[in-house]
């Protein structure tokens, strides 16, 4: 303990010694006997407490290394030890049931308005550890925020931060630190608990007149060589859900879904993927994609803009 601290409790165990020594060798305050000995019993109690207080901050100190969860610990133990103090002191000043009691409920009110924040983390912590929505190391989206859980703790949790400002599921660099809260008002959604897959999709434009068939082939060709691993891992892990979970379908196969717009044939190319792996594996059917049409003549790719254009311009040709 600090120099400062031997120091309060030398002053607290002097009044405590002086009201003593007044109350029981001394004829000065006779008549005052009892305000004495609750005066006593007031300054024994802080005593105890400050000195109680001095000895666990010692311990967390020494123990807790991270500067943030020592500093809530700190904080933690002074708001219990102030509210077990004030709780001894309405028990020795207020002798009557119906003021204790009524001192009681105005302490309990203050407290929890006063730790409203607090208590709801404290709250979200158990029911996180009991529960267990999500795990150190899953990926999850809660309030806004994607990323990586880094580690849970009686308070808070940590996670490292994707999107924003980064195109795909690649991480910022940001440490977001959520108070456990969260828990109790907002949705949690684990991209890896239970199920370590995710659906994603690829869409692919096709001029009119293209070769649809074809490039469904490719397509479907292409998504095999890269993806059956992910394909057959994701059925496994699907057919263990099912003896948790009411599951109504097992189809993760490779998949093409049409549809026809204004101007283009829509086609969009369905797998299942790991939430980690999607950029990456994005990339790389977009360009086995691209290279494989490359080599058709009946096959035209472009955009929603490139294909408007080109149709106007086919109009304005035919007009003539």
């Amino acid at each position: 303990m600090g120099l400062l601290r031997w120091l309060n409790i030398i002053a607290l165990s002097l009044i405590a010694i002086l009201i003593v020594y007044v109350n029981y060798f001394t004829n000065y305050l006779i008549g005052y006997e009892s305000f004495l000995s609750k005066l006593l019993h007031s300054v024994i109690i802080i005593l105890v407490f400050y000195t109680m207080r001095s000895i666990i901050e010692n311990i967390v100190k020494v123990r807790i290394h991270d500067t943030k969860e020592r500093y809530t610990f700190r904080k933690t133990i002074s708001i219990i030890i102030t509210v077990l103090v004030l709780a001894s002191l309405f028990a020795v000043w207020f002798r009557e049931t119906t003021g204790l009691i009524v001192a009681y409920g105005i302490l309990s009110a203050g407290i929890a308005i006063a730790l409203q924040d607090l208590l709801k983390s404290i709250a979200g912590g158990i029911i996180i550890f009991v529960s267990r929505p999500f795990r150190a190391g899953d990926r999850i989206e809660v309030e806004n925020i994607t990323g990586d859980v880094l580690d849970i703790r009686n308070l808070n949790t940590t996670i490292m931060e994707i999107r924003e400002w980064v195109d795909g599921d690649q991480y910022t660099g940001r440490i977001v630190q959520l108070p456990n809260s969260f828990i109790l008002s907002g949705k949690v959604k684990n991209y890896t608990k239970d199920f370590s897959f995710i659906w994603d999709e690829v869409q692919i434009m096709l001029v009119y007149r293209s070769n649809w068939k074809k490039a469904e082939d490719i397509a479907i060709k292409v998504a095999k060589g890269s993806l059956s691993d992910f394909e057959d891992s994701a059925k496994k892990e699907l057919l263990n859900m099912g003896e948790k979970y009411f599951i109504t379908t097992y189809d993760v196969e490779i998949r093409i879904y049409m549809k026809i717009e204004d101007n283009w044939i829509d086609m969009r190319l369905r797998y299942v993927v790991d939430p980690r792996q999607r950029r990456k594996i994005k990339d790389i059917l977009v360009q086995q994609l691209l290279e494989a049409f490359e080599h058709e003549d009946d096959i035209s790719v472009g955009s929603a803009t490139t294909i408007d254009i080109m149709s106007s311009s086919q109009i304005t040709v035919n007009s003539q």
